[in-house]
């Protein structure tokens, strides 16, 4: 009888320590599983996040495409400016080419018939 006592006993103690080495078990498991739904929680942030940068990303390409557009179509007029403008200069120094050889040819036309005139005063 005293060996079903100290069985029972041992039985019970076995089951003391079965009992907290459950209750350890679930602490265990309720931290495990705290633990995956921060990761997963995680994963989901990360995945908003990615599909927020992909989204700028795009957006900067976009704005890129636009500006370089822009730019280009500046530049073209730009140039069709300067080509105006070159052409009106151009123009201008002809007319000016032109005006300087009508003083240049008045200057002697004057100049000689303030000889002649000169010339029929001292004649006189």
């Amino acid at each position: 009888m005293e060996e079903k006592t100290i069985l029972a006993q041992i039985l019970q103690v076995l089951d003391l320590y079965a009992a907290d080495v459950r209750k350890q078990f679930e602490a265990l498991h309720e931290k495990f599983d705290s633990l995956q739904r921060q990761v997963q929680a995680l994963n989901e942030q990360t995945n908003t996040m990615n599909k927020r940068i992909e989204n700028m990303d795009e957006r900067i390409e976009e704005m890129d495409g636009r500006f370089e557009r822009q730019i280009a179509q500046l530049e073209r007029t730009i140039n069709e400016r300067f080509e105006r403008l070159e052409a009106k200069l151009s123009h201008v120094r002809i007319e000016l080419v032109e005006t300087q050889e009508t003083v240049d040819f008045h200057s002697v036309k004057i100049a000689q018939h303030d000889r002649k005139i000169r010339h029929l005063l001292h004649a006189r």
